[in-house]
């Protein structure tokens, strides 16, 4: 309203505030959980993690153990439906039926390395029989292992009596195991065989069997879970099982789909696999078959298999114009099978990222490569320059009438690049003569009457330097 009587008018407008983007380092995590009936989840510490999706994920999903011991921001994980899960039967100490069925807490062939032992006793239960003779009653002890591995569960003094309320073996597998868990209700399980006589302890073991991965349909329909996650920038789907590399290039060829695809809504991310193998003739053979189809600058294949979630949690760690060449991962063993020079330069040739054990500095990753060859922090510079433009440019929409507008737009992109600058992000050239961005904002008469403004980029994103050429002058 225009002012009748003498005073002052003032109006307050409000400067359009960049938001912060998203911090970097979101990991999509797609693979098997005991849980899966809790959906889509997020966890940025092991505890909330088991306590979402179940004890057992720790060894169905390890990668998410890994991630998280490296320094991941925060995990999204998706989990995969399968239902093939390690069972065994138990024999009972009378008849041909079983005793109880033992189960894997999670689904996967994971559950097929589980082997169990029972040793069974007979304890006094303080009660005298009509002869006279002590009453007693069978107990045994269950010892679970995981072959290859140092890993193994003593649960003692279990019983399969309904009323024993202290130390019934579903209840307290129930409690207390991360591996397994009795199938029947409490009230229907009988008493199991008695422990056979043998010298040597692992002729008693038991292995559990049927656990079966999930099919690719399925891997690919908990990928898409991942579209309504706009932070996420890392994806990575952990495969139980690796023996079929046509199989797994068709699961890796899906993440690359789903990394193009959110690159063109502009929530670029790289995606992350492994190469099978059991040793450094079989990594060759399959890094082969992989690389063949698996070529994109939005995917990073590592080798040998078992520490993709590490390499990953550690690239999420670190800033996002930062390669992950030569830097150290945590809580790792050492890499097996180990890689010599040869086999490392083979596969540097394929683009593979090989990790290895190297004297003075731990478990490094010798090289941060996409399969197309780039480097990786070069693609995440660039994604995170497409998503400071695109959120920067959703504040204006409808604010871009005059020339006034679009400047303050070109304002707000140089503010970001500059910022971008200084954090070392992008550079100038070597020389010094073209600066480290460019931006134009305009709109022709034509783009003015259909509602378009136009922007121009161009950014030089920092690369490591993976080389040092030395000349030495030996002087006389």
């Amino acid at each position: 309203m225009a002012l009748i009587i003498p005073g002052v008018e003032v109006k307050v407008v409000k400067e359009v505030l960049s938001p912060q983007l998203a911090p970097s380092g979101v990991l999509g995590l797609v693979g098997i959980v005991e849980a899966p009936g809790s959906g889509i989840g997020r966890a940025a510490s092991w505890r909330s993690f088991t306590d979402r999706f179940g004890a057992a994920s720790a060894f169905s999903l390890p990668e998410a153990a890994q991630a998280l011991g490296n320094g991941v921001f925060e995990l999204v994980v998706c989990p995969v439906a399968c239902d093939a899960t390690a069972s065994l039967k138990v024999p009972a100490a009378t008849g041909n039926a079983a005793a109880f069925t033992l189960s894997a807490r999670a689904p996967g062939p994971w559950g097929n390395a589980l082997q169990v032992s029972l040793a069974t006793r007979q304890v006094a239960t303080g009660k005298k029989l009509d002869s006279g003779d002590d009453e007693t009653r069978q107990v045994f002890d269950l010892t679970i292992r995981i072959a290859g591995s140092d890993y193994k569960e003593v649960h003692r003094n279990l019983s399969t009596d309904a009323t024993d309320t202290l130390r019934h073996v579903r209840d307290v597998l129930a409690a207390q195991s991360q591996l397994l868990r009795v199938v029947e209700e409490r009230d229907k399980l009988k008493p199991p065989k008695d422990s056979p006589d043998v010298k040597d302890p692992s002729a008693a073991l038991l292995g559990l069997t049927g656990g079966a991965d999930a099919d690719p349909d399925a891997y690919r329909k908990a990928i898409a879970l991942l579209e309504n996650e706009s932070d996420v920038d890392m994806v990575l789907v952990s495969v139980q099982d690796t023996r079929d590399t046509t199989r797994v290039g068709r699961i890796y060829a899906d993440v690359i789909s789903h990394c193009d695809r959110m690159s063109a809504r502009s929530q670029g991310r790289i995606g992350f696999g492994e190469v099978p193998g059991g040793n450094a003739a079989d990594i060759a053979t399959a890094a082969d078959k992989l690389t063949g189809t698996l070529v994109s600058d939005r995917f990073i294949l590592v080798a040998p298999a078992g520490v993709v979630g590490a390499v990953a949690g550690m690239t999420g760690s670190l800033d996002y114009f930062q390669s992950p060449t030569f830097k150290r991962l945590s809580g790792l063993g050492e890499p097996a099978p180990a890689l010599g020079v040869e086999s490392q330069q083979e596969l540097l040739r394929k683009n593979v990222v090989p990790v290895v054990a190297q004297r003075g500095r731990g478990i490094i990753v010798v090289r941060g490569l996409t399969t197309d060859g780039d480097q990786i922090s070069v693609r995440r510079v660039a994604d995170h320059a497409v998503r400071g433009v695109k959120t920067i440019g959703e504040l204006f929409i409808g604010r871009l009438n005059n020339e006034e507008g679009r400047g303050a737009l070109k304002q707000k992109l140089v503010e970001f690049l500059v910022q971008m600058q200084k954090e070392g992000a992008i550079v100038p050239s070597t020389d010094g003569t073209d600066p480290a961005f460019k931006v134009n904002v305009y709109s022709s008469q034509q783009d003015f009457a259909q509602g378009i403004v136009r922007v121009d980029l161009a950014v030089r994103p920092v690369r490591a330097i993976d080389y040092i050429y030395a000349t030495v002058l030996v002087q006389v």
